[in-house]
């Protein structure tokens, strides 16, 4: 009851400044901008932060957009029910290079050895196809991320877990249907577990090798996404995604080996535009353990739920800059 009160009152408040907002612009008469600010030393901040800003990423999987050349992009959420405070897949820093390339810190979208979506850190560099922006004609992306390991203590045992991903994904907007944004593609997983854990027998496993007291198993996973966004007014859009993400199994004191599958991620929920350069969101995601391909499992074996609220900030570095020092003006 508290989680969905602490939801609804967010939600009431971002209604309210975002009709505040809204207001506000339609009194005065300057027109909203059509592209960024000129990096220039007399720049106002008040039109520095006007944008327009275009986010690159959803939920788990990233968008076939870049956040725009000298632009930085902050955001985050952070669980409600699980573990409040821990960042997950749309944990991002990401700076953008020119209009087709950003930098970017995230974490990576991966369900842990006790069964939860508890991100991967990873640094990597996301791309867009330079292909000219027409009606009905898809954009393409790709993005590629490489882990750093995660260290997990479960009975007794260190863990170590990384995932590096390659992905490819594409993006269709319609021109009768301009409130209809359409997201689809695939994750290429490359999965590895060790752990380290005297008790291990000598013994042949296959996918696994054993050095010492530790063993590392690895396996390349192929998993599909795909989104959609639905605008429902200037300032908010309905999100939905549906991912397949890396499922890490081990259970310590069982004569078995660490095992690599995959689960199903679901999100669904509302993103709002308060100001140009601030957007909250307000998501409930399910998951899916499908990891061993059972008969018996399927959309009704939901392990786990949760709300999340997050938010994304965008700020002009480049613009900021040149007011400042006199760097990266046009």
């Amino acid at each position: 009851m508290r989680a969905a009160a602490v939801v609804m009152l967010v939600s009431l408040a971002a209604t309210r400044l975002a009709n505040a907002d809204e207001a506000v612009e339609e009194a005065s008469e300057e027109p909203a901008p059509t592209g960024p600010a000129k990096r220039t030393r007399e720049q106002p901040l008040r039109r520095m932060f006007r944008g327009p800003f275009q986010s690159s990423r959803l939920y788990t999987m990233p968008a076939a957009d870049t956040v725009g050349p000298y632009v930085l992009s902050l955001s985050g959420d952070a669980s409600l029910l699980q573990k409040p405070g821990l960042l997950t897949s749309a944990g991002v820093i990401a700076v953008g290079f020119g209009d087709i390339a950003q930098l970017e810190y995230r974490h990576t979208s991966a369900i842990s050895i006790e069964g939860l979506n508890a991100p991967v850190p990873t640094v990597g560099v996301q791309l867009k196809i330079p292909i000219p922006e027409r009606p009905n004609v898809p954009a393409f992306g790709i993005a590629f991320r490489l882990g750093v390991p995660r260290n997990e203590q479960f009975g007794g045992v260190d863990i170590d877990e990384t995932v590096h991903d390659l992905f490819l994904v594409g993006r269709l907007r319609f021109e009768l249907a301009r409130w209809l944004t359409l997201h689809g593609g695939v994750r290429v997983s490359s999965a590895k577990i060790e752990v380290t854990n005297d008790a291990f027998a000598m013994d042949r496993r296959t996918g696994c090798e054993l050095a010492g007291p530790t063993l590392a198993c690895a396996r390349t996973l192929w998993l599909p996404t795909g989104a959609y966004e639905l605008q429902m007014t200037k300032q908010a859009k309905i999100v939905g995604e549906i991912a397949l993400a890396p499922r890490f199994r081990y259970q310590p004191g069982v004569a078995s080996d660490p095992e690599i599958g995959y689960g199903v991620l679901g999100r669904f929920g509302m993103r709002w535009n308060l100001l140009p350069s601030v957007i909250i969101d307000g998501s409930i995601g399910y998951q899916l353990d499908v990891a061993t391909n059972a008969p018996d499992e399927g959309p009704g074996a939901i392990v786990t739920w949760d709300i999340r609220l997050g938010a994304e900030v965008f700020v002009p570095w480049g613009a900021l800059a040149c007011r400042a020092v006199g760097a990266f003006c046009e």
